[in-house]
């Protein structure tokens, strides 16, 4: 079965920026001498992901997420053809299919690992699926590391106007939203 071209990416990407992705696992703690293996209880640990448990994770997930996309895509224009508004308007639907997907099918990464990993696959998905509809000037731009700063001021903002306004409201806070 062929590698899909994606995850090579990914991995290139991660690589390339030092970024560790963790999924939580039941570590047993440490037999002794006086207690034996069979005793001890399980305790959840982060454990990092080498690249073939990240590829074979992406690998479950990127035709479930590319099904999404060529459904929304569908909706915005039944022929596929993407005018560049309406491609920019399908990245954050990219973003939010990418954040569900991640969440339903891995519930194992978590957190940060989880925020990393949306941003890792959603930089491959929206130069698969927005970039051909962008002027080629732009093209380049739209890189994991550039989605990266993106997140962080938009999680800045949201922290420094959004939450505030919230809580001065008595409206409820749910957390941060999905990247």
């Amino acid at each position: 079965m062929p590698v899909d071209p994606r995850i090579a990416e990914i991995l290139r990407q991660r690589a390339q920026q030092g970024v560790t992705i963790t999924r939580t696992a039941q570590v047993r703690a440490q037999s002794t001498p006086t207690v034996p293996q069979l005793d001890l209880p399980t305790t959840p640990a982060e454990v990092p992901l080498d690249d073939s448990e990240l590829a074979a994770l992406l690998d479950g997930i990127l035709p479930r997420i590319d099904a999404l996309v060529r459904q929304a895509i569908t909706n915005i224009r039944g022929d596929g053809r993407l005018s560049l508004a309406e491609a920019l308007a399908l990245a954050p639907e990219i973003r939010n299919i990418v954040s569900l997907v991640v969440g339903e099918m891995l519930p194992q990464v978590k957190g940060t690992s989880a925020r990393e990993l949306v941003i890792l696959v959603l930089s491959v998905l929206l130069r698969q699926y927005v970039s051909p509809h962008l002027p080629a000037l732009v093209r380049p731009y739209l890189t994991a590391q550039t989605l990266r700063t993106l997140v962080r001021g938009l999680e800045w903002a949201y922290d420094q106007w959004v939450r505030p306004r919230l809580r001065g409201s008595g409206a409820r806070l749910t957390g941060h939203p999905q990247v």
